[in-house]
């Protein structure tokens, strides 16, 4: 038998990241199935970290121990009798955790990258995370024209902020962080602090017409106030963060009819995506289409993921990354683990 040997990272318990080894007995695999070796993984800081503290768990379900990491580029080792949409030496993207090999069976989403460098793959690993901020876009039904606000600049909102410029969309970006101006000093899209922006100063800038689709990207109490303050009347608000997950209650209501009631606002999350391998003409924006058309953009060099990407370790390094995103002390977007 043909065993590999493996490693992938287990979250025992808040803290408690153990990096483990396994065998994979690839003699073994189905006629369904292929076997892949991670080349990167990207890490997606909000989900990962908040699961690395002990955030308060999202849904219900077993939270401990559990797997961490969703974003992996790898290379096809072996395939199965019945596999014919992928070949040896091609790379997939995947939803896999961080772990250098795996056997998956071609029911499970992935896409096909075809042989690529590895220079090229380190940049479809971050393909899902800036789908994020492509499909907030696409719930808030946002069309070139519209005054765009995005509150927070984390890693989803650096990525909706491209993917609103991209779009037509006049964006704006409020971030109490001062090196975010930098960031975005060469695009077009405008920066304010927080603490210095008010609605009058808002409608000044946009010809007096206001946001009409804010993307929250926060977890913050005041984050959400602010969404609410800022929003046009009839405007949208759509919640790619989780407004007072690991915060304590409020004191104020964050559903004050003055604002939500008299407003007319729309409040969503991510809207429904068919992860099915549907063809176009039924599901014109599913999984698989929206990731095609991100790579396009990567492809094309519309997408500039220098800032993006903030760093580049050792998959060995992943529990020190944590701690650092955790610390909050510089700022940082998504990291590249090689394997």
């Amino acid at each position: 038998m043909s065993f590999l040997s493996a490693k992938n990272y287990n979250l025992k318990n808040p803290k408690d990241l153990k990096l483990e080894s396994f065998k994979i007995n690839i003699d073994c695999l189905k006629s369904n199935e292929f076997c892949a070796k991670t080349v990167f993984s990207a890490i997606s800081p909000g989900t990962e970290t908040g699961a690395y503290l002990g955030l308060e768990h999202l849904k219900e379900g077993v939270i401990y121990p559990r797997l961490v990491g969703y974003c992996n580029v790898a290379k096809i080792i072996r395939v199965g009798s019945d596999v014919k949409s992928i070949k040896e030496g091609e790379f997939v993207l995947t939803f896999q955790s961080h772990k250098s090999h795996y056997i998956q069976p071609i029911e499970d989403f992935y896409l096909n990258l075809g042989n690529i460098s590895l220079s090229v793959a380190k940049k479809y690993a971050c393909i899902y995370l800036l789908h994020l901020g492509f499909h907030s876009l696409l719930t808030a039904k946002n069309f070139q024209g519209l005054n765009v606000g995005i509150v927070g600049c984390g890693t989803l909102g650096y990525s909706t902020a491209l993917m609103s410029e991209i779009s037509g969309s006049k964006t704006f970006v409020f971030s109490n962080q001062k090196s975010v101006s930098k960031i975005f000093s060469k695009s077009k899209i405008n920066v304010f602090n927080k603490k210095l922006s008010s609605v009058r100063h808002i409608y000044n800038l946009t010809n007096n017409i206001g946001l009409d689709i804010i993307i929250n990207t926060s977890n913050k109490w005041e984050d959400w106030k602010f969404c609410l303050e800022i929003v046009n009347k009839s405007g949208k608000i759509i919640n790619l963060g989780f407004p007072g997950r690991g915060e304590k209650l409020p004191n104020f209501n964050p559903l004050l009819p003055k604002y939500t009631y008299f407003k007319n606002l729309t409040i969503k999350s991510l809207c429904a995506l068919d992860e099915n391998d549907s063809p176009y003409f039924l599901s014109r924006f599913n999984l698989k289409n929206n990731l095609l058309y991100i790579k396009s953009l990567i492809d094309s060099d519309l997408l500039d993921l220098n800032s993006f990407i903030s760093a580049e370790i050792d998959y060995t390094d992943l529990e020190n990354q944590y701690k650092k995103y955790a610390s909050r002390s510089s700022l940082l977007f998504t990291t590249i683990l090689k394997w």
